[in-house]
């Protein structure tokens, strides 16, 4: 059996904090604090240079990035990218084995990347030329990519990359059709995000393609009531931030705290109302 277990009704499902290996700063860590947070900011379609304080009391987050739709349908260079340990089985195992051939699709084994048991997809190369002279490479492919696969840990343990791929406007392919999501008692994560079953993952391809440029466009939009719930914007992690300063401009009424309450009010009132 897996190794991961989640009760649902007893449990939630928490996103990664900025110190995780894959949170907000993900494919960052070789870059001091400051630098990681311009990095994300510099990538991120969402954020327009504005804090909370510059934004009237209506106005979201990402109400103006939202609100301009040019790059919620513009074609990005990559299919699907993912990074990141690939061993020989399991979903991130089959992903390479079926896909490492194919256009678009970027899969490099970071683990592997400079031995002799490199794997990279043959997309990779040409599509992330100067990747190793770059230390936001990895954002920026997120940033290029129309969705990015979210597999399990290389020990079954819960997924992550879906937190990065929201920040930088790229739709989460989760591979495991019944993972629980971070808060999905609440968030609208079927509007923004695919899950596809493991045995689909050979013609995910096929998938893929079938989704079109208005149901991307579609998908990142609805991105906007997923993403601030994903970022601990009320908790202070290290020194990256600003003290008041947001991640992405966003002012932490709604971040990761704030969700989690929600959650659990909600169980509280179906259990007063049972």
């Amino acid at each position: 059996g897996r190794w991961n277990v989640f009760a649902p009704g007893l449990d939630v499902r928490l996103p990664s904090h900025e110190m995780h290996e894959c949170g907000p700063f993900c494919g960052l860590h070789r870059l001091p604090p400051k630098a990681r947070l311009a990095a994300l900011r510099r990538h991120s379609p969402w954020y327009d240079g504005r804090m909370p304080a510059q934004r009237s009391s209506r106005e979201g987050a990402c109400a103006s990035a939202a609100a301009s739709g040019a790059w919620l349908s513009a074609p990005r260079r990559i299919e699907l990218f993912f990074a990141g340990r690939i061993p020989k089985g399991g979903p991130r195992g089959d992903v390479f084995r079926h896909h490492h051939a194919r256009e678009r699709f970027v899969l490099i084994d970071s683990a592997h990347e400079r031995t002799s048991s490199r794997r990279v997809s043959a997309a990779s190369d040409a599509l992330l030329p100067n990747r190793s002279s770059r230390a936001d490479w990895f954002p920026a492919a997120m940033a290029d990519s129309e969705f990015c696969l979210s597999p399990l840990g290389t020990n079954e343990g819960d997924s992550d990359r879906f937190l990065p791929a929201l920040l930088y406007g790229c739709i989460p392919v989760f591979s495991l059709a019944d993972e629980a999501r971070p808060f999905e008692e609440v968030l609208p994560w079927d509007s923004c995000s695919l899950r596809v079953h493991e045995t689909d993952l050979p013609r995910l391809h096929t998938i893929l393609a079938s989704i079109s440029r208005a149901q991307r466009a579609s998908m990142r939009r609805a991105m906007c009531g997923v993403w601030p719930a994903m970022l601990w914007t009320r908790l202070g992690f290290a020194s990256s931030r600003p003290r008041g300063e947001g991640y992405l401009g966003e002012s932490g009424r709604a971040d990761a705290l704030a969700t989690f309450m929600a959650v659990l009010r909600r169980r509280v009132e179906a259990d007063a109302s049972t």
